[in-house]
């Protein structure tokens, strides 16, 4: 059964979460938009963006089949598209581009460009972070095994790009096809940069005794080499940060607001509110707890992984750590600038929402306990668990150490030592910490080679499939090597159900059956906050990190 849909003029009634600093569009801001991110970006890569500077400034460059606007998801570089419902179950989309769209080159976008780009996302040479967000695609699992060809989707012609999907998946037009990982990119650019990478990387490997090869330029961060599709284009980028410029060809240019958006790296929090209080930024990521701050709707979570094929840890002795952990305290341990920290209740964060669009840790409560007035009672049910397991104090003693590794950043080395000793401490159990690099930790954790590792987990939509799937077997996140049958089978099944309450069930026991595993213990989640001039409006933010300045405008008097 085919049915088509139109998008040149209209807005999709799709669920999505969306936030705005207001609607009003009484007066163009007609000049500059200055934004203060916390950090530099490390890269402008759709497909490896990772932190929300990197995924915000990547949002406003490039756009998707679809964008998000301030009434909710409308034509982006789709004018139009038709979906049929296939005799095997399966769904195909075919997605008419515009005539009108552009690189900021001059050329035109075409839908081999999307082929690429999606291709290139599940490529396991590409390490996206992101890649499962295309699990519902068919030919999924064999693309992210190694062969992206799989996947099911194709160029009919210039304009025309066809998607078949698995099964019926509600939001992905409103996620998938708005997502800042899934944006095209150019084959001839990043064609190039990935090619030479791979063969590097080759080389490397063919000689044990060879020096570590120096890293590629990152076209992406190279304002000479940097291909958008979007809005603007970077006229300026410096260490200090990058500037961005309306683009004359860009079809929708009538509607956008700042003629320019200054992107400004500050080294923290403190810093950039001075440039707020000083009137030199208009706006502020990182935020903390500052007079006026939204706080996002999504967060990542802090975690302790432990490696399923890497560690002998019983089921009873990784209940017991997670038991004993004072999840409050570690919160306010962290208490890094510009952030808000919780205590976890489980693996989704409060903000990620069920399918009827309800908090989705409020309709499922709890899963974790909390309670510090029962932290005793807890340490010595835990103590208890280890006992009724056959474990002495005198075995645990002599126990060969487990390793925590952490990223030695901000304040993970309070976080790593804390939970050594409350584990030694209450427990009897022994683990030694040890701090990498950032690049360390991400190569480390790719590669399984850890026991125990402190760890972020977020999803790359606001959806607890987003956080959960990632530890489905087959999914390059699932770092810490869980396997469970039954679990893959209830995110399968979760994944293409099309009952969205049967959905939700299925995902709450998925959430359930891997936190009593004990593979993965949720420590706290991490949220952000912002902060806009209360003399603009129009900012837009999809609930995990990524920001919009397109429609930002003065607001009314």
């Amino acid at each position: 059964m085919k049915r088509t849909k139109r998008l040149l003029s209209l807005v999709l009634a799709l669920a999505v979460v969306l936030t705005m600093a207001g609607c009003s569009t009484e007066e163009p801001a007609s000049t500059t938009v200055r934004a203060a991110l916390v950090d530099a970006p490390n890269t402008l890569d759709p497909a490896r963006a990772f932190t929300e500077t990197e995924k915000t400034v990547a949002a406003n460059l490039y756009e998707n089949l679809m964008k998000q606007t301030l009434t909710g998801i409308s034509a982006g570089q789709a004018a139009s598209y038709e979906y049929t419902d296939n005799m095997d179950g399966t769904e195909t989309y075919s997605f008419t581009l515009r005539n009108d769209i552009y690189w900021s080159d001059g050329k035109k976008v075409t839908a081999h460009d999307f082929v690429y780009a999606w291709q290139r996302l599940v490529d396991p040479e590409t390490k996206s972070p992101h890649a499962s967000i295309l699990n519902m695609v068919a030919g999924y699992a064999d693309a992210v095994a190694g062969d992206p060809a799989a996947l099911q989707i194709r160029a009919a012609d210039d304009r025309t790009f066809v998607v078949t999907i698995s099964g019926h998946c509600s939001y992905f037009l409103s996620v998938v096809c708005t997502a800042v990982c899934t944006m095209p990119v150019r084959a001839d650019v990043a064609g190039t940069a990935d090619t030479a990478d791979a063969a590097d990387d080759s080389a490397d490997a063919q000689s044990a005794d060879a020096a570590e090869p120096e890293p590629l330029p990152d076209w992406s961060m190279d304002a000479a080499t940097l291909l958008t599709n979007g809005p603007y284009a970077v006229s300026a980028m410096t260490d200090e940060g990058v500037s961005l410029a309306q683009v004359d060809k860009y079809y929708d240019a009538k509607r956008l607001g700042p003629d320019e958006i200054d992107f400004v790296y500050a080294a923290d929090t403190e810093t950039a509110m001075a440039l707020y209080d000083s009137g030199d930024v208009d706006f502020v990521l990182d935020a903390g707890e500052a007079e006026g701050a939204v706080e996002a709707s999504a967060a990542a979570v802090s975690t302790v992984l432990i490696n399923q094929m890497a560690t002998s840890l019983s089921e009873s002795m990784r209940n017991a750590m997670s038991m004993v952990i004072d999840r409050s305290a570690l919160a306010e341990l962290a208490g890094e600038s510009g952030k808000v920290y919780r205590a976890a209740d489980g693996l989704i964060p409060y903000g990620i929402v069920t399918s009827e669009g309800k908090s989705f840790r409020e309709v499922n409560g709890a899963v974790i306990d909390n309670d510090a007035e029962q932290y005793d009672a807890r340490c010595q049910a835990a103590v208890e668990l280890l006992s009724r397991a056959g474990y002495t104090s005198s075995m645990l003693e002599y126990m060969t150490p487990v390793t925590l590794l952490y990223e030695n950043t901000g304040s993970n080395a309070k976080i790593a030592q804390t939970l050594q000793s409350v584990w030694r401490d209450k427990l009897g159990i022994r683990v030694s910490v040890r701090g990498v690099s950032p690049e360390e930790m991400l190569t480390t954790l790719r590669n399984g080679e850890f026991s125990l590792a402190l760890t972020n987990v977020s999803g790359d939509r606001n959806t607890a499939l987003s956080y959960l799937n990632r530890f489905s077997s087959n999914q390059q996140e699932n770092y810490g090597q869980f396997y469970s049958n039954a679990y893959d089978i209830l995110i399968r099944t979760a994944a293409n159900s099309s009952s969205d309450e049967a959905r939700d069930a299925y995902l709450a026991d998925a959430e359930k059956m891997l936190l009593d595993s004990g593979y993965v213990i949720p420590l706290y989640n991490e949220t952000y906050t912002w902060l806009l001039r209360d003399t603009l409006t129009g900012i837009q933010t999809d609930g995990m990190g990524v920001y919009y300045f397109q429609h930002v405008v003065k607001a009314a008097s």
